[in-house]
């Protein structure tokens, strides 16, 4: 009688527990294979302390890795897409050593000049001392007085990383931008020239290097907000980096090394909303499978994270079906449209007014000059090449080429809805959508870069664990509190670099 006794008390210890276990890990879906929704699965991960039991199907219609992307020339593979790092987004730095990926450093013997349409308005040259006797020449000390505004501002920044190792996640971009600095949400309603005008900036420092930065990073002007201004800057310098290989193996490797992620080829259509009861809420999706191009049911989902853009210009739209009428899904504003067009041939120097070559033209007039820019390509392995890479507004027409180059090998063309057509509006601002269905593409509209991309989605992971420990809380009790409690674990990784 005791050892019945014995076994049935363990037993009532035990089983709670392990029926807990198996009802607080969620069935997941991440819509987007980017670097938002590879930065999401893989701190879901995390958090969820590796547990076989997860699971994650992610849900991607096009190759991995979204606008990270490489193109194929003459049998050697380029950026195509976001092609920049910073040296001090911590995130990606993160991701490449815990990949084992190498980093190749970008522009380090590299000229540039900033076009207009008609000339040179500014030429760097191989001698520092020459370039910085330049600069202060044509713009006074206004360069390093922002460089040094800009560094303090990327100091503040950096608060974000902290936030998030201590298991921080914040429900729209207002709340995130204010935990680094109180002002930036302001940034997000006054255009860079005018905020930079109130600071004593000149028109004409203005209008040429720092609307350059943006032509040429964001395809845009100086009528875009604040931050994403300021943003656009802090990409124009010289501690700059690329994955060694693409870019798009963070994504890639990301997503194939994670054992709990299903990857399924296809485009999802329709997020379905049920709610059996106040605390209990599931998701199905229906999409069109890659393979077959049939309409499918998914399973049931506990979470779901989208890691796609939303607004009505996107090819690849999504209906969300029985959600309360008071729920707007509506998705204002447009995403800017650039087009890649990657030459193998030898530039036309003379059509710039060149006596000798120059490895980028960076445009400060794309209305005028048509282009936004035109650079000289090393490839994904730093191989020096003769195949440029001409940002434009529109596709560029053969004539133009032909007057662009003096002879050309091969031609190529891509076409990107690349990022937000920024203003001083705010559009999409929220992370949480609805209860365990998240944004990660929300981030875009303060800025649009790798690194943001990754704080999103780390953001959406950590939202969506906090979200469902609450969950399990309000459902089991305080066996789901051990539970979390002893699951919690939030990687620390910023320190190290």
């Amino acid at each position: 009688m005791k050892a019945y006794k014995y076994v049935f008390f363990s037993l009532t210890l035990i089983l709670p527990t392990t029926i807990c276990t198996e009802d607080c890990i969620p069935k997941i879906a991440i819509i987007g294979g980017g670097i938002g929704g590879a930065s999401a699965s893989h701190f879901l991960n995390e958090l969820f302390n590796n547990n076989k039991l997860l699971k994650i199907d992610l849900f991607e219609g096009n190759e991995i890795g979204g606008r990270l992307a490489t193109v194929n020339i003459n049998e050697n593979n380029y950026e195509s897409g976001g092609a920049i790092i910073h040296n001090r987004n911590k995130l990606m730095k993160y991701f490449a050593k815990y990949l084992g990926l190498e980093e190749r450093n970008m522009f380090a013997d590299e000229r540039f000049g900033i076009w207009s349409g008609n000339e040179f308005l500014f030429e760097d040259s191989s001698y520092e001392v020459v370039t910085l006797a330049k600069l202060i020449y044509r713009y006074g000390l206004q360069p390093f007085y922002l460089d040094r505004f800009v560094n303090a501002l990327i100091t503040d920044f950096h608060k974000i990383y902290e936030l998030q190792d201590n298991g921080i996640g914040f429900d729209n971009v207002t709340s995130l931008l204010s935990a680094m600095n109180e002002e930036f949400p302001q940034w997000l309603e006054e255009s860079i020239k005018d905020r930079l005008s109130r600071m004593g900036y000149d028109e004409q420092f203005i209008d040429e290097m720092v609307k350059t930065t943006i032509v040429v990073n964001y395809g845009q002007s100086t009528d875009i907000h604040s931050f994403a201004g300021f943003v656009s800057v802090a990409g124009a310098g010289t501690s700059l980096w690329s994955v060694k290989g693409g870019n798009k193996e963070v994504p890639k490797q990301l997503i194939s090394r994670n054992k709990n992620i299903r990857v399924v080829p296809a485009v999802v259509k329709k997020i379905i909303y049920s709610s059996e009861d106040d605390r209990t809420f599931k998701y199905i999706l229906y999409y069109i499978d890659e393979e077959n191009s049939q309409v499918k049911k998914s399973d049931v989902y506990d979470v779901v994270i989208i890691a796609t853009p939303l607004t009505q210009d996107q090819s690849m739209s999504i209906e969300f079906v029985n959600f309360p009428n008071d729920i707007n899904f509506k998705f204002p504003g447009n995403y800017q449209t650039t087009y890649a067009t990657f030459v193998k041939g030898q530039l036309n120097i003379s059509y710039f007014g060149l006596d000798y070559p120059i490895d980028n033209i960076l445009s400060c007039n794309p209305e005028k000059s048509i282009l936004s820019s035109v650079g000289n390509l090393c490839s994904v392995e730093g191989i020096k090449s003769d195949v440029w890479k001409i940002f434009s507004r529109n596709p560029l027409k053969k004539n133009i080429i032909n007057k662009l180059f003096k002879k050309t090998d091969e031609v190529k063309e891509i076409e990107w809805k690349a990022y937000p057509k920024y203003s001083t509006e705010i559009y999409a601002n929220k992370f949480k959508l609805y209860d365990h269905l998240y944004h990660v593409n929300a981030i875009e509209w303060a800025a649009s870069a790798m690194e943001m991309s990754a704080i999103g989605g780390r953001n959406v992971a950590i939202l969506a664990y906090n979200n469902y420990e609450q969950k399990c809380k309000d459902i089991h009790g305080e066996n789901s509190k051990a539970y979390f409690k002893r699951k919690k674990s939030v990687p620390k990784f910023h320190s190290e670099f």
